[in-house]
């Protein structure tokens, strides 16, 4: 077996962020549709949240690090979505998100889902959420993450 080289780029596996949005692409995949051939509508909220671990990746914001040093989760409070139309299997998504408001322990995002079609050309929108991200400890406590809302994504505008 021929393991890959160094040569092999995997920099854009998390995405880019231009200006103030982060854009993340995806396949849609067998295992992510009905019986219908498409997409189950739960897995639009998973993949808002490859999106935001990809954003956080980017950013070199370590999850793990920030639980096991500093005792702080970053965790879903609310979602608001709405599905605008289905994407189908082999389709190809784009998820934009840019900051929609920060503060002391909170993160609230917009996200959208679209059908990429044509090379990005023409995008069709599938689905829109509003996220909130809260900081916790390990009792639930809520917990202020000032150094995460120093990076430039995270400054409200």
């Amino acid at each position: 077996m021929r393991y890959l080289d160094n040569k092999n780029n995997f920099n854009n596996l998390n995405g880019v962020i231009q200006g103030n949005e982060h854009f993340y692409y995806l396949k849609v995949y067998y295992e992510d549709t009905d019986a219908g051939q498409i997409v189950y509508h739960a897995n639009y909220l998973k993949y808002f949240e490859r999106a935001r671990s990809s954003l956080l990746n980017l950013l070199k914001i370590n999850q793990v690090f920030l639980r096991e040093k500093y005792n702080i989760s970053l965790v879903v409070r609310r979602a608001d979505i709405i599905w605008h139309k289905p994407a189908l299997l082999n389709d190809t998504i784009l998820i934009r998100s840019c900051l929609k408001y920060a503060k002391n322990s909170s993160i609230t995002i917009k996200q959208s889902a679209y059908c990429v079609i044509d090379g990005n050309k023409e995008n069709v929108l599938l689905v829109t959420g509003i996220i909130q991200i809260v900081a916790i400890n390990n009792d639930f406590k809520v917990k202020r993450i000032n150094k995460i809302l120093n990076k430039k994504f995270f400054q409200n505008k």
